[in-house]
């Protein structure tokens, strides 16, 4: 049997995105293999990190205008490293602040969203993909971070 090659596009950058709302709760997604996840996007090689969240943001939740915050991480694998198919892949964490409002409105949408407290998410740390999502987070909500971008490697 041969096989056929299908081309396709190589996501080798992603947005993972922390909604944060006014009671300073993470949004997470209930994820199929991994248990809880942040929302996240995959970009091609020539796509625009802010501009990309901000559709992503718009099309699946409704997020108008989504305000981001100065504080983002950024992540670069080694070539050493076998992640990701074995390739090089760049990421940023990107804070994003919503109302109540849309967060109510993001829960409703399915039963496979939820909003957790910096309590919550430190007792369940374990549960919670990327890794680093919990001390990024609780780290942002209480003050510790400075503004502008964090280096994760």
């Amino acid at each position: 049997m041969d096989d056929i090659f299908v081309p396709w596009p190589r996501f080798d950058r992603r947005a993972f995105l922390l909604l944060l709302d006014e009671q300073r709760r993470l949004l997470l997604c209930r994820a199929c293999c991994r248990g809880w996840t942040v929302p996240q996007v995959r970009l091609d090689a020539g796509a625009d990190y802010l501009a990309h969240a901000s559709q992503f943001l718009q099309r699946q939740f409704g997020v108008r205008t989504p305000r981001f915050s100065a504080l983002y991480g950024l992540h670069q694998s080694r070539r050493d490293e076998s992640w990701e198919s074995g390739r090089t892949t760049a990421s940023r964490v990107l804070i994003v602040r919503v109302t109540d409002g849309e967060s109510a409105a993001i829960q409703q949408m399915t039963s496979a969203h939820s909003l957790w407290s910096v309590t919550q998410l430190r007792l369940r740390r374990r549960e919670i993909f990327p890794e680093g999502v919990v001390p990024l987070t609780s780290g942002y909500v209480e003050g510790w971070l400075p503004d502008g971008p964090l280096e994760l490697s």
